[in-house]
C-alpha cells in the first residue's frame, strides 16, 4: 500500500474516533443535565416499586385479613435501603418538598399497593373520584355530572364517563362515597334472569328473587373465571351493597328508596337497579318504568341488545325489568333472554392516571 493511501486511511480512522468521542461527550453532558430530572409520576412509580420489593423481601409483614391495611413512608423505605432520598429526586424542582407513603391493602385475595405523594401546591396524588369531583363541573341541565340523591350521578345523552379498565370499556354510573360505580359498556353474556319452576305459575317462568337467581350465579361464575375483570385488577374492586328491592311498574320514586328497601351486602358484582337507569335520563317525563320517554337523553339507552336490570316486579313472582334495544323498559318473564351487564365498584383509593372520560380518551386508573 502506498504511503499516501496509508495517510488517507489514518485520517479517516482519526476522524471516526473523534466523532465517537464527541458523541459520547454529548451524551454524558445530556445525561448530566437531564439524568436527575424526575417527574412526579416517576417518583410515584419508584415509590411503588420500592414498597413492592421491600414487602417481597419481608412478606411476613403483609396484612393477612380481608380489607386490612398497613402503610410505609418514604423515610422508612430510604432508611431501609429500598428508596432514593426524596431530596435527591427533587433536585430539579426548586423549593418543592414532598412527603410520601404507600398504603398496602389485602383486598379480594390480592395485595394492592397505593403510592401517595404530597408535594403541596406543586403536585398531589389524586384518587379517580377526587379528580373527577375537582375537575368536572356539576350541571343542572344537559349531559354531565349531577348532584343527585347524595351521589354524583352521570346523566344525559353522552356524558364523558368512559373508563378503560381491565381491557374493557365501562361507563361511570355514579360516584357514591368515593367509590366509582361502573357498568360494562362491552357486549358480554346472554342469559335468562332465572328459569326455575314457579309453583304459582305452575311452569318454569322463573322466580324473581335475585339472591337465588341464575343471573347471580352466572355473574359470580364469570367473576371467578376473570371474564370481565382480570385477576390482577381485582384488587381495585370494592365489595358493595346491591339494592334488590322490588318495584311496581307505576312506582315513581327514583331516589333509590324502593330498590334499597332490600339489600345484599358485600358483593363484588351485580346488575344495575332500575332507578339508576331512570335517573340517567334527563327527559322531564321520565318518572316510572311505564314511561317510554326514559329512553330519551339517556346514555344507557345506546346498546344494540336487550339487557337485564337487577330489579324485579313487586306485583308478581316471575317478572323482571329488562331494557330493550330501543331503550324502553320491559316487564319481562325472568325465563326469557337478555344480556348481563356486570356492575362493579372501584375502591375509594383507586388512583387517577390519565384521561378525560371521552370515548377516545377514557379515564385510566391504577
Amino acid at each position: 500500500m502506498r504511503e499516501s493511501e496509508k495517510k488517507k486511511l489514518l485520517k479517516i480512522a482519526i476522524g471516526i474516533i473523534v466523532a465517537v468521542v464527541v458523541i459520547v461527550i454529548a451524551l454524558l453532558i445530556f445525561h448530566a443535565i437531564t439524568g436527575n430530572k424526575h417527574s412526579y409520576k416517576d417518583i410515584e412509580n419508584k415509590l411503588l416499586k420500592s414498597a413492592q420489593k421491600y414487602y417481597k423481601d419481608n412478606s411476613n409483614l403483609l396484612p393477612q385479613n380481608e380489607s386490612e391495611q398497613i402503610s410505609i413512608d418514604d423515610v422508612s423505605l430510604t432508611s431501609l435501603g429500598y428508596f432514593d432520598n426524596m431530596a435527591d429526586l427533587l433536585k430539579d424542582k426548586e423549593g418543592v418538598t414532598c412527603s410520601a407513603k404507600v398504603i398496602i391493602t389485602y383486598n379480594n385475595g390480592e395485595y394492592r399497593y397505593t403510592p401517595l405523594l404530597d408535594c403541596g401546591e406543586a403536585y398531589k396524588s389524586e384518587t379517580i373520584a377526587s379528580h373527577i369531583e375537582n375537575n368536572e363541573q356539576r350541571v343542572v341541565s344537559g349531559a354531565g355530572l349531577y348532584d343527585l340523591n347524595g351521589d354524583y350521578v352521570y346523566r344525559g345523552e353522552n356524558p364523558n364517563n368512559y373508563v378503560k379498565f381491565s381491557s374493557h370499556m365501562y361507563r361511570i354510573v355514579k360516584i357514591s362515597n368515593g367509590h366509582l360505580i361502573l357498568i360494562l359498556n362491552d357486549k358480554f353474556q346472554r342469559s335468562v334472569w332465572d328459569n326455575r319452576y314457579n309453583a304459582i305459575r305452575n311452569r318454569n317462568d322463573g322466580i324473581n328473587d335475585y339472591s337465588v337467581s341464575r343471573a347471580k350465579e352466572a355473574l359470580e361464575l364469570a367473576y371467578t373465571e376473570n371474564s370481565f375483570v382480570s385477576a390482577k385488577n381485582k384488587s381495585l374492586l370494592s365489595a358493595y351493597t346491591l339494592s334488590v328491592g322490588k318495584r311496581n311498574e307505576a312506582d315513581n320514586y327514583n331516589d333509590g328508596s324502593i330498590e334499597q328497601s332490600e339489600i345484599i351486602e358485600k358483593q363484588y358484582v351485580g346488575l344495575l337497579p332500575l332507578y339508576d337507569y331512570l335517573n340517567a335520563s334527563i327527559d322531564n317525563g321520565c318518572n316510572s318504568a311505564l314511561t317510554d320517554s326514559c329512553s330519551n337523553y339517556n346514555y344507557l339507552n345506546y346498546f344494540d341488545y336487550n339487557w337485564w336490570t337487577i330489579t324485579a316486579d313487586s306485583s308478581n313472582t316471575y317478572r323482571v325489568y329488562r331494557i330493550m334495544v330501543d331503550g324502553e323498559v320491559e316487564n319481562a318473564r325472568a325465563s326469557s333472554n337478555g344480556y348481563l351487564r356486570p356492575v362493579i365498584a372501584l375502591v375509594d383509593d383507586a388512583l387517577y392516571v390519565s384521561g378525560n372520560g371521552t370515548v377516545d380518551n377514557p379515564y385510566i386508573v391504577k
